[in-house]
């Protein structure tokens, strides 16, 4: 199992659902993908957790403001 980290910098832009899509590409089956984002960008949480659903990833956490951050941790399923 691997573990794959995102973090996006400021406000969420086009470009960052790009990368999200990108690294959710390469995450295998029961790996872990962590993304952190700032609390500036909370508004656009939801189109993330979508994004992960409809990818076939299920979210373990989400939550927490440390450091000003937002964390989502999600595990991709087994097909």
């Amino acid at each position: 199992m691997s573990e794959y980290y995102l973090d996006i910098l400021g406000k969420i832009s086009l470009s960052d659902y790009s990368k999200i899509d990108d690294y959710m590409a390469i995450v295998g089956e029961e790996d872990n993908f962590i993304i952190t984002f700032n609390n500036n960008s909370i508004d656009n949480s939801d189109i993330v957790y979508e994004m992960l659903g409809n990818n076939n990833f299920s979210v373990k956490y989400k939550g927490g403001e440390e450091n000003g951050k937002l964390y989502i941790s999600a595990t991709r399923n087994k097909r």
